[in-house]
């Protein structure tokens, strides 16, 4: 079974089309529409898309589907959050920038994730104007020693600074990538 990856996606925009154009994907869609696999192909590539060789290719990942979102027309920022399997959707997210860009030449789309196992791997990304970054991370384990056991001292302490490492680490890495594609 493959490891879940969860991406949170961050889309910054002065342009109102930018959150019209997302909102749309979503307008009276379902919980079971918008959890289907091929949901987001379909929103980048058309129905007529796609052909079971190049699912991977296009989306980056096994499969994608989004898991919730935060977007509204009268704000310059909305994000949303995504879960694939085996890897990031990064093509994916590299073909909405390319799509966001032909609505608002300076829309910024970042993102971090995670693999559902953090000691799998983590990292961030960045499209704008045609340029992208994908940095990739992963936390050493030899650096935190040994996890106590649930409910043992040191429990809590542990699993805060693991957390708190990861996403010190996942915001860094979107960060260098926003600064190498402006």
């Amino acid at each position: 079974m493959a490891n879940i990856i969860n991406t949170q996606i961050i889309i910054e925009s002065e342009n109102p089309k930018v959150f019209e154009f997302l909102l749309k994907w979503f307008e009276g869609v379902t919980y079971e529409e918008y959890t289907n696999t091929m949901f987001i192909f379909d929103k980048l590539y058309g129905k007529d898309a796609y052909d079971r060789t190049n699912y991977t290719d296009k989306i980056g990942a096994k499969w994608c589907y989004p898991v919730d979102w935060d977007l509204t027309e009268d704000s310059d920022y909305g994000s949303i959050n995504f879960e694939s399997a085996w890897y990031p959707p990064k093509d994916a997210f590299e073909e909405l920038t390319k799509q966001l860009h032909q609505i608002d030449k300076d829309v910024m789309m970042s993102y971090e994730w995670e693999d559902e196992n953090i000691w799998n791997g983590h990292g961030g990304g960045a499209g704008y104007k045609g340029e992208f970054k994908h940095l990739d991370g992963e936390l050493d384990e030899d650096v935190f020693g040994e996890e106590p056991e649930w409910g043992d001292e040191g429990y809590d302490e542990y699993n805060e600074k693991v957390n708190d490492t990861l996403y010190e680490s996942k915001t860094n890495l979107r960060l260098e990538s926003i600064d190498e594609v402006r």
